[in-house]
């Protein structure tokens, strides 16, 4: 069987990927296991950096590129990946997983689009409002039932998240977490609004954030990660003084696998989710309100995996029924797999 290649985008540090419990610290997955891995399925790897990719050649048509994001301060690498993958995009090559995930990766506004894109139903609860200024939101503030909750549309780990009472109280919030501070760009345009009569002077709150129907009664949510056709689940209760966030409890608190408490119905739901996506793999956050399930978020690239190695087993799909199978707690392997299923799938 003749081989085939696979490049792995590496960032400037040299790392792919993201790994719990890594070592040494924050340096992503292991660069040779996943080579091992995908030779075993005949793939030749090939681990390239960003700053590497050669735009000049024309030839990218069909190549298969995978690659890492970044969450660095304030995302000034991660917007330099995006110009990398967005560009090979455009050359033909597939890149795994499509651009428009990267974008909504650790970016809640362009989530909301894509729920909005797909026209799906799984993917369209709880209804949201995505919004770039604090004048939006006094727009639309008549149509948001309260409370409700907002999201700054960068943040994990329940940063950024908050339950708003009433009107006054989500304007409050709203005005905090999306102000852009630059007193010379304001001095300037206020200058403009003295010289120039009907000016309207720019926005000082243009920081992007969402605002989303509150769930009630929520005592927990489960995180689903779906690496093909397997599935590994956690339970994360809100704990006392988090308010509303099951996000971000700690992984010592959460319960893995068997012990999830998943209710019937939940892994249905998060298979219907996954395949709307056509992805390989996705984190997914669920929420159940004792009649219906919800998609809080999802990611498909660069997600946490604390999931598969606190799991002792994983679920599929086996004759209609989800079984649970033992799990190997390899990062590495389960995402290879995941990646050669869905190129089989591919081609």
């Amino acid at each position: 069987m003749k081989r085939k290649e696979i490049t792995l985008l590496t960032d400037y540090q040299g790392r792919f990927g993201s790994r719990h419990n890594d070592q040494p610290y924050r340096s992503g997955m292991n660069r040779q296991k996943l080579g091992k891995y995908f030779s075993h399925w005949g793939w030749d790897t090939r681990f390239t950096p960003f700053s590497a990719v050669d735009f000049a050649d024309t030839d990218q048509r069909g190549r298969v590129y995978l690659y890492t994001s970044s969450e660095d301060q304030d995302y000034y690498y991660k917007d330099y990946i995006e110009d990398i993958v967005f560009g090979l995009e455009l050359a033909d090559a597939l890149m795994i997983p499509p651009y428009k995930y990267l974008r909504a990766n650790n970016n809640k506004v362009m989530m909301e689009i894509l729920r909005e894109h797909s026209g799906l139903s799984q993917l369209n609860a709880p209804k949201s409002w995505r919004l770039g200024t604090l004048e939006e939101l006094m727009d639309v503030i008549a149509e948001i039932p309260f409370p409700c909750v907002l999201k700054t549309a960068s943040g994990a780990s329940g940063k950024g998240v908050y339950l708003a009472g009433n009107p006054k109280d989500l304007i409050n919030k709203a005005r905090s977490v999306s102000r852009t501070r630059n007193l010379r760009f304001e001095a300037r345009d206020r200058g403009r609004a003295l010289k120039h009569a009907g000016y309207q002077r720019e926005s000082l709150y243009r920081k992007k954030f969402i605002v989303q129907e509150f769930i009630p009664d929520l005592e927990n949510d489960w995180k689903v990660y779906v690496f093909g056709e397997k599935l590994y689940v956690f339970f994360r209760p809100i704990l006392n003084g988090r308010g509303i966030k099951a996000s971000g409890g700690g992984y010592d608190n959460y319960f893995y696998g068997r012990e999830a408490r998943a209710p019937d119905g939940l892994f249905d739901f998060a298979w219907s989710v996954f395949s709307a996506l056509s992805i390989p793999h996705a984190s997914l956050d669920i929420a159940f309100d004792g009649k219906n399930f919800y998609l809080l978020e999802f990611q498909a690239v660069y997600f946490g995996t604390a999931g598969i190695l606190n799991s002792e087993h994983y679920f599929q799909k086996e004759k209609g029924v989800w079984q649970p199978g033992k799990n190997s707690r390899d990062i590495e392997q389960v995402y290879v797999e995941s990646i050669v299923k869905f190129l089989n799938h591919v081609d």
